[in-house]
């Protein structure tokens, strides 16, 4: 079977010796316990695709798509097998072919026709907006309609939009001290349509030592990746080159976990260029600026209690940040809290939790358990998609905010 990026399935292939140290650390695998739910396994279906000894249908793509694309047997691997850039090819292969199904070619469907067009991401967070109390009134947390309808659960656990998107309600540019450098700001998708409120903070905070500039900006492209749309997440991240090529920045900021793994690691492998490069190599999460001024934060932690940090997967993983969020807290005067497992996945995963439910709540259960045993009374990441899982996972139970929501900027 002619996949899209046979090149990287064959170099995992080759480099797989079969030792099962990816078993260790799969969240999937610890819950189902099952070869096809590992890495392993996993490349063993990819060879039986490419021999011809397995058919490339609704089957095999189910089997690919049971994985978060964390990125853990990628890290822990002693033989450095890139899985996780495999099971991605072949995510893409298997998007084009027409019989996986109704709901597959819907979910499809939806992220071709809507990440590439920002009136039709403003739409579409409206729509979750109207869902809302339809998802309140027939989901309540005991009910299993959360795992039979889980996109209707999600939509009740959306944050409620702030009014008009940012980028309409935002200057273009906000002065900072004289000499400053100049960070260019991406708020991606989830602060731009439905928590303008933390963009608003992140610029203020930023504007405390730098110029911060508004950069003209798209999807970061990760939804389309996990759906195995490259074709999508390609003209995404052309577009995003476009717009930034002759901004003038220093340092390019988010802070979404997830977004900054895709502008840092997968805008190059997109757009291959030296502009690419350029660009990813000067993405920074946040608190990796904030951190480095303390000074600035003293005084400005809000009061809610004891908080707990989790550590998003492509944030701690593939960004190596961790020590960050917590030193910009602690700056700001929060306190914090140990919580077991806080670098443990929480079975978000993008679209995993769409696909897989009963199973991606089944591995954020030790989460959950843990956080309520930690003493926390908030719980803080910085991940989009994470904080949709826990909301979801939490039910009310605790608080689920981003770090940047427990800091107050000066006033303006």
């Amino acid at each position: 079977m002619k996949l899209v990026d046979d090149n990287a399935i064959g170099a995992a292939l080759r480099a797989c010796v079969r030792c099962g140290a990816c078993m260790q650390v799969c969240p999937v695998y610890r819950q189902g316990r099952r070869e096809e739910l590992v890495a392993r396994g996993k490349l063993a279906i990819l060879r039986g695709l490419q021999q011809g000894d397995l058919e490339p249908d609704a089957r095999a793509a189910a089997l690919l798509s049971r994985c978060l694309l964390c990125g853990r047997c990628n890290a822990n691997c002693p033989n450095q097998v890139p899985a996780r850039e495999a099971f991605r090819a072949a995510r893409a292969g298997l998007a084009s072919r027409a019989d996986q199904g109704p709901a597959a070619a819907l979910e499809r469907l939806l992220i071709a026709e809507t990440l590439p067009h920002p009136h039709r991401l403003e739409l579409l967070a409206r729509a979750a907006e109207a869902a809302r109390p339809l998802a309140g009134l027939a989901l309540p947390v005991l009910s299993g309609l959360r795992l039979r309808l889980p996109s209707l659960a999600m939509a009740a656990n959306l944050p409620t939009p702030g009014g008009a998107p940012f980028h309409q309600q935002a200057p273009a540019e906000l002065a900072g001290p004289a000499g400053a450098p100049r960070l260019g700001l991406f708020v991606g998708c989830v602060a731009n349509y439905l928590q303008p409120g933390q963009a608003r903070t992140a610029m203020r905070l930023l504007a405390l030592d730098a110029t911060v500039v508004l950069l003209p900006q798209t999807c970061c492209g990760l939804p389309a990746i996990s759906a195995g749309l490259e074709e999508t997440a390609r003209q995404l991240a052309a577009a995003n080159l476009e717009h930034w090529r002759q901004a003038r920045v220093d340092k390019l900021v988010t802070f979404c976990g997830s977004c900054a793994y895709a502008l840092r690691h997968e805008l190059p492998r997109l757009t291959p260029g030296r502009d690419a490069d350029h660009l990813a190599a000067s993405v920074l999460d946040i608190s990796q600026v904030l951190a480095e001024h303390p000074r600035r934060l003293a005084g400005l932690g809000q009061e809610v209690g004891p908080v707990a940090v989790h550590d998003p997967c492509h944030l701690r993983l593939d960004l190596g940040v961790s020590e960050e969020p917590r030193a910009m807290l602690r700056a700001a005067g929060v306190e914090l809290v140990e919580m077991a497992g806080a670098d443990a996945c929480c079975g978000g995963g993008g679209l995993f939790a769409l696909r897989h439910p009963e199973l991606s709540q089944d591995i954020f259960a030790p989460r959950r358990e843990a956080l309520l045993q930690s003493g926390a009374k908030v719980l803080a990441t910085s991940c989009s998609g994470c904080q949709l899982q826990w909301r979801a996972g939490l039910s009310g139970a605790r608080p689920v905010l981003h770090p940047l929501e427990l800091i107050a900027p000066p006033p303006a």
